[in-house]
Parts: C-alpha cells; structure tokens; sequence
C-alpha cells in the first residue's frame, strides 16, 4: 500500500502543470489527496505496529520531517513564481495596480502573467525528490517478499526463528490479555472519539493558521509589508519544523500526558496574548512562534496519549486521520468566511475558541484515562508519577529491555525451561513450609 500510495502521488504531482481545464485539475487533486491520506495512515500505523506503547519518539520523529517538507517546499516553489496578485485579472479588471515601492506589476494581461510564471518546474522538482522514495519502498517489497521466499525454502537463521517465537508468544499474549481486559468497547469508543476531536480542532488549527497568518498580518491591525508577512509565514513553518525536532528528544523524557498538556497551554497563551495586544507588532511575531512551536507535536502526542490509554487498532488510526483531515478541510473553510464578513479579527477569535475547545477536550480524555485500570485513583502524586516517564531507580521496567535481547540476540539463555521449572518447585516448596 505505502508503495503504490507513493508511486501515485509522484504520477498526480507531475501530471498538475499539465492539466488545462478545471475538472481535469480536481480529478488529479482528490486522487492525490487520497493517495497522501494512504500515505499518512499506513505510516503511522506501522509505526504504531512496531513499537506499540514506545513509539511516542518515533512518531515525533516521522512527524518532524513533516514539518521540514512544509517548511521547504515554499523555498522550492518561489523562484518559479511571478510573486504577483492576479485576481485583478480574474475581476477583469484592467486597471493597473502600483506597487508599494512605486513599481508597476510585471504583468499587465492574464496570458503575461501566465507566460511569466512557470510554476510546473516546481512541481517537476518535487516529483523528482519522490523519485528516490519510490525505490526506497520498493525496496521494502522486494526485502519482504525475498524473507518469504527464505522461509518457504526452510532456510531461516536461529535469530530469525526466535523473532517468530516471540512473536507468537506476543500474539498469544496479547489474546489473553484483550479476553481478561476490564476495558470495555465503550470506554475504546470514548477514547478514540476524544482523541478524534482533539486532532479535528488542532489540525484545523494548524492549517488555518498557517494559511492565513499572511493575510492577517498584511489586513489586520498591524498592517505589516507584503514581504515581512511572507517572512512572518515562513517563520510560523521553520517554528513548526524546530518545535517537532525538539519534541524528539522530549518524547524520551516526558510522557505524552504532559507534552500535549504543554502544547495546548502554550498555543492558547500565544492567541491570548496577540488578541490582547492586536496592534503590537512584536507580540504578532511571538504569537506566531508559540503557535509553531507548540502546535507542532500534537498530532503525535495524541496519538501517543491513545495509544497509552487503549489499543491503537488500524481502524482507530484511520478514524483519527480522517478525523484530522476532515478538521484540516473543513476549518479554514469557516475561517476565510468570517475573515471577510467579520473582518481579520475574527481570525484570532476563532483560533482563541478553537484552543478553549481543546482544552476542555484535553481534560475530558484526561479524566477518561484516568478511569481505567492504571489510573484508578485521582490523587495527584500519582497523577503526576504516571505521567513522567522515567521512573525512580531500582524500580525501572526492563520489559523492552528484555525484548530487545529477545528480538536482537543470537546467544542462548543462561536459563533453561528446567532450571526455570526447577526454581518454581523450589519457591512453592518455601511457600508450602511457611504455611506448615
């Protein structure tokens, strides 16, 4: 699925210059879209596969590069741009507009803008750069179905054929454990449907404010110049970019109940204090760097948090990507239209209840992790002991360290099935004496 996902977004990138008609141009649209929607759920759920309960720095670690392609790629299109506004031409119009600096457009018709512009050579570049990522997952097939085929010829390694034991044995565990669980489809249903709508309002958060953070700055109170605007939105992508690096290391340290925690305080901050100080500029460039910074990992720490509470299944991971991408779609949708009925305000206004809405998300998940059977009780320190990460020493769990030897090892135990057996005999013969 990943490679045909892939080898069809590269196909739709390139064949976009080439479309001359609407229709054409929304075929190939939905197509990529759907085909990056496979992308991103086949990724994380393999990662989630691989990793289970650790996997909140290896999802920081995949979302990062996310934030490095949306920081980039901007980069990458705008030498191929005219950097022109053209709806005059689509008004028909033909006034022509000066500039700020007293420079006429370098465009006077549509078919010169046009002309002008070779936007293709972008996309043509970008196919390119997915070329490699093609042959990377190709290879990935290929490396699996040559595994197959070594085991059909019964010529698999000792540290292979301990892999497949454990792997077994996982399974039978994870069956025992889902039939004894006291977990309830309910409470997976609340979980999941929490979770679900935080990503909803913080990916329609992201997208709305990384789409009209140029049009507030350059419309609303500050009134910035065309191109501070343009470098205020670049900064709001490479805040983005830094915030998920950094959210790397901290997913080692910090467990997901207290990043996102952090996150959804640091960007409700950010909107509080640029709609409190609307006509400072500086305040506008902070705000704009709390945003990135602590809207960057929230997609990953949710999912972490879930996985934490309940068994992130595959259909679980594609009801919170749908729900993400439905909030990515939708939002800004509402937004432009309160921006030009309300005027640019309502931008901030919209972006402060979105964040007071997951807040009240945050604590209803919260709460409902906190019913379950590791957080029975609501008394604080325990709270807080459950949600760092590291724990005291002499107490740590060596259950991945453990797995780790089991998965990576080719040496054999020191211990034996007999000597195992043989110190259960002894501890219930010890038992059957302090009893006597």
């Amino acid at each position: 699925m990943l490679f045909v996902a892939i080898l069809m977004m590269t196909a739709t990138m390139a064949i976009i210059p080439v479309c001359n008609v609407l229709w054409s141009l929304a075929i190939v649209l939905a197509l990529m879209g759907f085909f990056m929607g496979t992308i991103d759920t086949v990724a994380n759920v393999s990662m989630i596969s691989l990793y289970g309960k650790d996997v909140s720095p290896f999802l920081q670690t995949m979302h990062f590069f996310y934030g490095v392609g949306a920081f980039v790629s901007p980069m990458i299109a705008q030498p191929f741009l005219l950097n022109e506004d053209c709806s005059r031409f689509i008004d028909n119009t033909t006034k022509i507009t000066i500039k700020d600096d007293n420079d006429t457009y370098p465009a006077e018709t549509l078919e010169d803008a046009q002309k002008k512009t070779h936007i293709n050579y972008a996309f043509w570049t970008m196919s390119l750069f997915m070329v490699p990522v093609i042959f990377l997952s190709l290879l990935l097939v290929t490396r699996r179905c040559f595994h197959k085929l070594l085991n059909n010829e019964n010529h698999n390694s000792f540290a292979e054929k301990q892999y497949e034991n454990m792997g077994d044995k996982t399974a039978e565990s994870k069956e025992n454990l889902e039939e004894t669980s006291p977990v309830n489809k309910g409470y997976i249903i609340l979980v999941a449907f929490l979770c679900a709508v935080l990503m909803f309002l913080y990916d329609g958060l992201q997208a709305t404010y990384g789409g009209y953070v140029y049009s507030y700055s350059v419309k609303g109170p500050v009134k910035l110049p065309k191109y501070d605007a343009a470098y205020l939105n670049a900064l709001f992508w490479g805040m983005f970019a830094a915030g998920r690096l950094i959210s790397i290391v901290l997913a080692t340290r910090v467990s997901p109940t207290i990043m996102l925690f952090g996150n959804i305080i640091g960007c409700t901050f950010g909107v509080l204090m640029m709609l409190a100080l609307r006509y400072n500029q500086i305040m506008l460039i902070i705000g704009t760097c709390l945003m990135g910074f602590f809207m960057s990992s929230v997609f990953p720490t949710a999912l972490s948090l879930t996985e934490k509470y309940i068994n992130v299944t595959p259909t679980i991971t594609s009801v919170l990507v749908f729900s993400a991408a439905t909030g990515e779609m939708s939002l800004p949708v509402i937004v432009g239209h309160e921006f030009e009925r309300k005027g640019p305000i309502s931008f901030l206004v919209i972006s402060l209840i979105l964040c007071f809405l997951s807040v009240i998300t945050y604590m209803s998940l919260w709460l409902a992790g906190s019913v379950s059977t590791p957080y029975q009780e609501f008394k604080v320190v325990r709270w807080w002991n459950s949600c760092m990460s590291r724990q005291k020493p002499g107490k740590e769990e060596t259950e991945l360290m453990n797995q780790q030897v089991l998965y990576y090892s080719q040496m054999h135990s020191d211990l034996s099935d007999n000597s195992l057996a043989d110190q259960d005999a002894s501890i219930m013969r010890s038992e059957l004496v302090l009893k006597d």
